[in-house]
Protein backbone atom coordinates (compact mmCIF):
# COMPACT_ATOMS: atom_id res chain seq x y z
CA UNK A 1 0.00 0.00 0.00
CA UNK A 2 1.09 3.78 -0.63
CA UNK A 3 1.11 4.86 3.21
CA UNK A 4 3.53 1.42 4.08
CA UNK A 5 5.95 2.24 1.30
CA UNK A 6 6.20 5.80 2.08
CA UNK A 7 6.99 4.98 5.97
CA UNK A 8 9.98 2.85 4.52
CA UNK A 9 11.26 5.08 1.73
CA UNK A 10 11.39 7.59 4.35
CA UNK A 11 13.09 5.69 7.02
CA UNK A 12 15.11 4.04 5.24
CA UNK A 13 16.02 7.65 3.51
CA UNK A 14 16.85 8.63 6.88
CA UNK A 15 19.57 5.58 7.36
CA UNK A 16 17.97 4.30 10.22
CA UNK A 17 16.99 0.76 11.02
CA UNK A 18 13.23 -0.31 12.02
CA UNK A 19 14.81 -0.49 15.99
CA UNK A 20 15.88 2.51 15.62
CA UNK A 21 12.94 4.22 14.32
CA UNK A 22 10.84 2.49 16.93
CA UNK A 23 13.50 3.87 19.61
CA UNK A 24 13.04 7.48 18.26
CA UNK A 25 8.97 7.72 18.37
CA UNK A 26 8.77 5.51 21.19
CA UNK A 27 7.07 2.34 19.78
CA UNK A 28 7.96 -1.12 19.69
CA UNK A 29 10.08 -2.27 16.19
CA UNK A 30 7.47 -4.92 15.56
CA UNK A 31 5.05 -1.94 15.38
CA UNK A 32 6.94 -0.06 12.94
CA UNK A 33 7.35 -3.56 10.68
CA UNK A 34 3.68 -4.21 11.40
CA UNK A 35 3.13 -1.42 9.67
CA UNK A 36 5.18 -1.42 7.26
CA UNK A 37 3.75 -4.86 6.13
CA UNK A 38 0.46 -3.47 6.12
CA UNK A 39 -0.54 -5.71 9.09
CA UNK A 40 -1.15 -2.92 11.41
CA UNK A 41 -2.64 0.79 11.44
CA UNK A 42 -1.14 2.57 13.96
CA UNK A 43 -2.90 4.30 16.39
CA UNK A 44 -3.29 8.49 16.40
CA UNK A 45 -0.65 8.95 18.90
CA UNK A 46 1.70 6.31 17.07
CA UNK A 47 1.08 7.80 13.98
CA UNK A 48 2.38 11.45 15.67
CA UNK A 49 5.12 10.21 16.76
CA UNK A 50 6.55 8.49 13.83
CA UNK A 51 5.95 11.15 11.75
CA UNK A 52 7.39 13.37 14.24
CA UNK A 53 10.63 10.87 14.33
CA UNK A 54 10.98 11.20 10.35
CA UNK A 55 10.46 15.13 10.28
CA UNK A 56 7.52 14.93 8.69
CA UNK A 57 3.76 15.46 9.05
CA UNK A 58 0.79 12.89 9.86
CA UNK A 59 -0.61 13.36 6.26
CA UNK A 60 2.79 13.30 4.44
CA UNK A 61 3.83 9.88 5.92
CA UNK A 62 0.13 8.28 6.12
CA UNK A 63 -2.12 10.10 4.06
CA UNK A 64 -5.45 8.73 4.13
CA UNK A 65 -4.47 5.90 7.39
CA UNK A 66 -4.02 9.44 9.20
CA UNK A 67 -6.30 10.48 12.17
CA UNK A 68 -9.45 10.90 9.31
CA UNK A 69 -10.01 8.06 7.76
CA UNK A 70 -12.27 6.91 5.11
CA UNK A 71 -15.33 4.76 7.03
CA UNK A 72 -16.36 1.40 5.66
CA UNK A 73 -19.14 -0.35 7.62
CA UNK A 74 -18.25 -4.09 8.02
CA UNK A 75 -22.08 -4.82 7.21
CA UNK A 76 -24.12 -2.45 5.64
CA UNK A 77 -25.87 -0.94 8.56
CA UNK A 78 -25.96 2.63 8.45
CA UNK A 79 -24.14 4.62 10.60
CA UNK A 80 -25.37 7.47 12.87
CA UNK A 81 -23.08 10.68 13.00
CA UNK A 82 -21.39 10.75 15.99
CA UNK A 83 -21.71 7.39 16.14
CA UNK A 84 -19.00 5.50 18.50
CA UNK A 85 -17.50 2.38 16.47
CA UNK A 86 -15.35 -0.51 16.93
CA UNK A 87 -12.61 -0.48 14.20
CA UNK A 88 -10.73 -3.30 12.97
CA UNK A 89 -7.94 -3.78 9.33
CA UNK A 90 -9.07 -5.81 6.17
CA UNK A 91 -6.20 -5.59 3.86
CA UNK A 92 -5.61 -2.10 3.54
CA UNK A 93 -8.81 -0.77 4.16
CA UNK A 94 -10.36 0.01 7.62
CA UNK A 95 -13.88 -1.43 8.52
CA UNK A 96 -16.11 -0.07 11.49
CA UNK A 97 -18.65 -1.68 13.47
CA UNK A 98 -21.59 0.07 15.76
CA UNK A 99 -20.94 -1.24 19.65
CA UNK A 100 -23.54 -3.70 19.89
CA UNK A 101 -26.23 -3.67 23.14
CA UNK A 102 -26.30 0.08 22.69
CA UNK A 103 -22.53 0.13 24.21
CA UNK A 104 -23.05 -1.36 27.26
CA UNK A 105 -21.02 -4.55 28.04
CA UNK A 106 -22.31 -6.49 31.00
CA UNK A 107 -22.44 -3.98 33.78
CA UNK A 108 -19.85 -1.45 32.79
CA UNK A 109 -19.84 0.57 29.37
CA UNK A 110 -18.08 -1.31 26.24
CA UNK A 111 -15.20 -0.16 24.47
CA UNK A 112 -14.87 2.02 21.46
CA UNK A 113 -12.40 2.71 19.31
CA UNK A 114 -13.43 5.83 17.32
CA UNK A 115 -16.24 8.17 16.51
CA UNK A 116 -17.86 8.65 12.81
CA UNK A 117 -18.14 12.54 12.30
CA UNK A 118 -19.86 13.70 8.96
CA UNK A 119 -18.79 10.29 7.07
CA UNK A 120 -14.95 10.43 8.56
CA UNK A 121 -13.61 8.14 10.86
CA UNK A 122 -11.68 9.88 13.82
CA UNK A 123 -9.36 7.37 15.88
CA UNK A 124 -9.40 8.04 19.94
CA UNK A 125 -5.60 8.12 21.25
CA UNK A 126 -4.28 4.52 21.86
CA UNK A 127 -6.96 3.08 19.47
CA UNK A 128 -5.51 0.50 17.47
CA UNK A 129 -7.61 -1.35 14.78
CA UNK A 130 -8.20 -5.55 15.42
CA UNK A 131 -6.21 -7.94 13.28
CA UNK A 132 -8.87 -9.80 12.24
CA UNK A 133 -12.55 -9.32 11.67
CA UNK A 134 -15.25 -11.90 11.87
CA UNK A 135 -19.23 -11.42 11.31
CA UNK A 136 -22.19 -13.63 12.24
CA UNK A 137 -24.12 -14.90 15.04
CA UNK A 138 -22.52 -16.96 17.57
CA UNK A 139 -22.41 -15.45 20.92
CA UNK A 140 -19.65 -16.93 22.46
CA UNK A 141 -17.24 -15.76 19.65
CA UNK A 142 -17.46 -12.63 21.75
CA UNK A 143 -15.23 -15.14 24.63
CA UNK A 144 -12.40 -15.32 22.03
CA UNK A 145 -12.75 -11.34 21.08
CA UNK A 146 -11.47 -10.69 25.11
CA UNK A 147 -9.20 -13.52 25.13
CA UNK A 148 -7.37 -12.08 22.28
CA UNK A 149 -7.77 -8.75 23.20
CA UNK A 150 -4.60 -6.26 22.93
CA UNK A 151 -2.69 -8.62 20.66
CA UNK A 152 -2.15 -6.90 17.58
CA UNK A 153 -2.53 -8.49 14.56
CA UNK A 154 -3.88 -11.56 16.22
CA UNK A 155 -6.42 -9.47 17.88
CA UNK A 156 -10.17 -10.03 17.05
CA UNK A 157 -13.29 -8.46 16.58
CA UNK A 158 -16.56 -9.92 16.18
CA UNK A 159 -19.31 -8.28 14.26
CA UNK A 160 -23.23 -9.57 14.76
CA UNK A 161 -25.21 -10.04 12.31
CA UNK A 162 -27.32 -12.80 11.12
CA UNK A 163 -25.49 -15.64 8.29
CA UNK A 164 -26.88 -13.55 4.93
CA UNK A 165 -25.35 -10.43 5.93
CA UNK A 166 -22.22 -12.17 7.12
CA UNK A 167 -22.10 -13.95 3.93
CA UNK A 168 -22.73 -10.83 2.37
CA UNK A 169 -19.90 -8.73 3.75
CA UNK A 170 -17.41 -11.77 3.31
CA UNK A 171 -18.44 -11.81 -0.42
CA UNK A 172 -17.43 -8.19 -0.52
CA UNK A 173 -14.55 -8.33 1.28
CA UNK A 174 -15.25 -6.03 4.09
CA UNK A 175 -14.53 -9.22 6.61
CA UNK A 176 -11.75 -12.19 6.86
CA UNK A 177 -14.31 -14.60 7.69
CA UNK A 178 -18.04 -15.48 8.27
CA UNK A 179 -19.71 -17.50 11.31
CA UNK A 180 -22.40 -19.95 9.56
CA UNK A 181 -25.04 -22.09 10.80
CA UNK A 182 -27.64 -24.72 9.96
CA UNK A 183 -28.98 -27.95 9.93
CA UNK A 184 -26.75 -30.26 9.28
CA UNK A 185 -27.13 -31.74 6.32
CA UNK A 186 -28.57 -28.50 4.57
CA UNK A 187 -25.94 -26.02 5.56
CA UNK A 188 -25.67 -22.92 3.01
CA UNK A 189 -23.36 -23.71 -0.09
CA UNK A 190 -20.04 -22.78 0.18
CA UNK A 191 -17.85 -21.31 -1.82
CA UNK A 192 -14.25 -22.86 -3.21
CA UNK A 193 -12.58 -19.97 -1.66
CA UNK A 194 -13.13 -20.55 1.68
CA UNK A 195 -11.72 -22.20 4.30
CA UNK A 196 -14.08 -24.30 6.60
CA UNK A 197 -13.35 -24.84 10.71
CA UNK A 198 -16.25 -26.52 12.78
CA UNK A 199 -17.19 -24.53 15.48
CA UNK A 200 -19.93 -26.06 17.68
CA UNK A 201 -23.43 -27.66 17.30
CA UNK A 202 -26.43 -26.19 19.26
CA UNK A 203 -30.54 -26.03 19.36
CA UNK A 204 -32.09 -22.92 17.79
CA UNK A 205 -35.80 -22.86 19.20
CA UNK A 206 -38.03 -20.77 20.89
CA UNK A 207 -37.20 -19.45 24.87
CA UNK A 208 -40.03 -18.35 27.02
CA UNK A 209 -40.58 -16.89 30.53
CA UNK A 210 -43.43 -19.08 31.05
CA UNK A 211 -42.84 -22.86 32.88
CA UNK A 212 -45.83 -24.76 32.04
CA UNK A 213 -45.37 -27.78 30.35
CA UNK A 214 -48.65 -27.23 28.11
CA UNK A 215 -46.40 -24.51 26.12
CA UNK A 216 -45.52 -26.27 22.81
CA UNK A 217 -44.11 -25.30 19.61
CA UNK A 218 -47.74 -25.10 18.31
CA UNK A 219 -49.00 -22.92 20.62
CA UNK A 220 -46.36 -20.45 20.58
CA UNK A 221 -46.87 -20.38 16.76
CA UNK A 222 -50.55 -20.33 17.04
CA UNK A 223 -51.17 -17.90 20.17
CA UNK A 224 -51.04 -14.52 20.73
CA UNK A 225 -47.91 -13.91 22.25
CA UNK A 226 -45.61 -11.76 20.53
CA UNK A 227 -42.24 -13.57 19.30
CA UNK A 228 -39.28 -11.53 19.12
CA UNK A 229 -37.36 -13.17 15.60
CA UNK A 230 -34.30 -12.31 13.66
CA UNK A 231 -34.28 -10.76 10.16
CA UNK A 232 -35.10 -13.23 6.87
CA UNK A 233 -31.67 -13.56 6.09
CA UNK A 234 -30.68 -15.36 9.61
CA UNK A 235 -30.49 -18.72 9.43
CA UNK A 236 -32.25 -18.78 12.77
CA UNK A 237 -35.49 -17.55 11.20
CA UNK A 238 -35.70 -19.73 8.18
CA UNK A 239 -35.59 -22.50 11.24
CA UNK A 240 -38.95 -20.75 12.70
CA UNK A 241 -40.30 -20.91 8.94
CA UNK A 242 -40.11 -24.35 8.63
CA UNK A 243 -41.49 -25.04 11.86
CA UNK A 244 -44.47 -22.92 11.24
CA UNK A 245 -45.47 -24.67 7.89
CA UNK A 246 -44.67 -27.74 9.45
CA UNK A 247 -47.32 -26.61 12.18
CA UNK A 248 -49.15 -25.94 9.76
CA UNK A 249 -49.49 -22.47 10.61
CA UNK A 250 -50.49 -19.48 7.96
CA UNK A 251 -48.40 -17.24 9.61
CA UNK A 252 -46.03 -16.72 12.64
CA UNK A 253 -47.32 -13.84 15.40
CA UNK A 254 -45.06 -10.16 14.97
CA UNK A 255 -42.97 -9.43 17.37
CA UNK A 256 -39.86 -7.29 18.00
CA UNK A 257 -36.77 -7.54 15.76
CA UNK A 258 -33.78 -8.60 17.25
CA UNK A 259 -30.11 -8.41 16.35
CA UNK A 260 -28.71 -11.50 17.51
CA UNK A 261 -29.55 -14.57 20.02
CA UNK A 262 -28.59 -12.61 23.44
CA UNK A 263 -30.52 -9.93 22.43
CA UNK A 264 -33.74 -12.17 21.42
CA UNK A 265 -33.17 -13.92 24.78
CA UNK A 266 -33.05 -10.30 26.56
CA UNK A 267 -36.64 -9.61 25.27
CA UNK A 268 -38.50 -12.35 25.90
CA UNK A 269 -37.21 -11.95 29.48
CA UNK A 270 -38.03 -8.44 29.37
CA UNK A 271 -40.79 -8.16 28.11
CA UNK A 272 -42.36 -11.61 29.35
CA UNK A 273 -42.46 -12.91 25.36
CA UNK A 274 -41.00 -15.48 23.38
CA UNK A 275 -37.65 -15.30 21.75
CA UNK A 276 -36.17 -17.03 18.59
CA UNK A 277 -33.01 -17.81 20.08
CA UNK A 278 -30.39 -20.49 20.94
CA UNK A 279 -30.30 -23.20 24.06
CA UNK A 280 -27.52 -21.22 25.98
CA UNK A 281 -28.50 -18.00 25.32
CA UNK A 282 -32.34 -18.69 26.88
CA UNK A 283 -30.22 -20.46 29.93
CA UNK A 284 -28.08 -17.75 30.65
CA UNK A 285 -31.87 -15.30 30.88
CA UNK A 286 -33.08 -18.66 32.86
CA UNK A 287 -35.87 -18.92 30.24
CA UNK A 288 -37.75 -22.05 29.00
CA UNK A 289 -36.43 -23.28 25.66
CA UNK A 290 -38.56 -25.41 23.63
CA UNK A 291 -35.87 -26.65 20.41
CA UNK A 292 -36.98 -26.51 16.49
CA UNK A 293 -33.50 -27.53 14.77
CA UNK A 294 -30.42 -28.71 15.50
CA UNK A 295 -27.67 -26.25 14.01
CA UNK A 296 -24.03 -27.17 12.74
CA UNK A 297 -21.96 -23.55 13.36
CA UNK A 298 -18.62 -23.29 11.54
CA UNK A 299 -16.26 -20.55 10.51
CA UNK A 300 -15.43 -20.09 7.02
CA UNK A 301 -12.49 -18.46 6.26
CA UNK A 302 -11.26 -16.45 3.01
CA UNK A 303 -8.06 -18.70 1.89
CA UNK A 304 -6.45 -15.36 1.48
CA UNK A 305 -6.54 -15.38 5.24
CA UNK A 306 -4.65 -18.65 6.05
CA UNK A 307 -1.57 -17.33 7.33
CA UNK A 308 -3.29 -14.13 9.32
CA UNK A 309 -1.45 -13.73 12.24
CA UNK A 310 -5.21 -13.18 13.34
CA UNK A 311 -6.77 -16.68 11.55
CA UNK A 312 -3.52 -18.24 13.21
CA UNK A 313 -4.56 -16.95 16.68
CA UNK A 314 -8.06 -17.98 16.55
CA UNK A 315 -7.63 -21.47 15.44
CA UNK A 316 -5.65 -22.48 18.00
CA UNK A 317 -7.83 -20.44 20.86
CA UNK A 318 -10.81 -22.32 20.11
CA UNK A 319 -8.87 -25.65 20.17
CA UNK A 320 -7.56 -25.04 23.67
CA UNK A 321 -9.14 -26.26 26.43
CA UNK A 322 -9.54 -23.18 28.37
CA UNK A 323 -11.65 -21.60 25.65
CA UNK A 324 -13.70 -24.98 25.49
CA UNK A 325 -14.22 -25.24 28.82
CA UNK A 326 -15.56 -21.84 29.31
CA UNK A 327 -17.94 -22.13 26.06
CA UNK A 328 -19.22 -25.59 27.95
CA UNK A 329 -20.12 -24.29 31.15
CA UNK A 330 -22.73 -21.58 29.42
CA UNK A 331 -24.70 -24.93 28.81
CA UNK A 332 -26.45 -25.72 25.08
CA UNK A 333 -22.97 -26.40 23.47
CA UNK A 334 -21.68 -29.50 22.00
CA UNK A 335 -17.99 -28.67 21.07
CA UNK A 336 -17.00 -32.30 19.88
CA UNK A 337 -14.47 -31.58 17.08
CA UNK A 338 -14.43 -27.97 17.54
CA UNK A 339 -11.33 -26.07 15.63
CA UNK A 340 -11.64 -29.32 13.34
CA UNK A 341 -11.22 -28.44 9.49
CA UNK A 342 -15.12 -28.86 7.31
CA UNK A 343 -13.73 -32.43 5.30
CA UNK A 344 -13.84 -30.99 1.47
CA UNK A 345 -11.86 -27.97 2.71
Amino acid sequence: MEAQSELRARRQASGLTQAQLGERAGVSRQLVAAVEAGRNVPAVDAALALAAALGCTVEDLFGALGPERQVRPALTAQLADGAPVRVGRVADTLVVAPLGDHGVAGTGWATADAVVRQGRLELFAGAAPAGLVLAGCEPALGIAERLLSGLGDRSLMVVSGSTGSALEALEAGRVHGAVVHGPPRSMPAAPSSVLRLHFARWQVGLATAARSRAVTVESLLSGSLPIAQREPGAASQQALDRARRRAGVARTPRGPLATGHIDAARTAATLRCAGLTTEGAARAFDLSFIALEEHSVELWLDRRWAEHPGAQAVGELIRSSGFQQRIGRLGGYDLTGCGDSVAGT
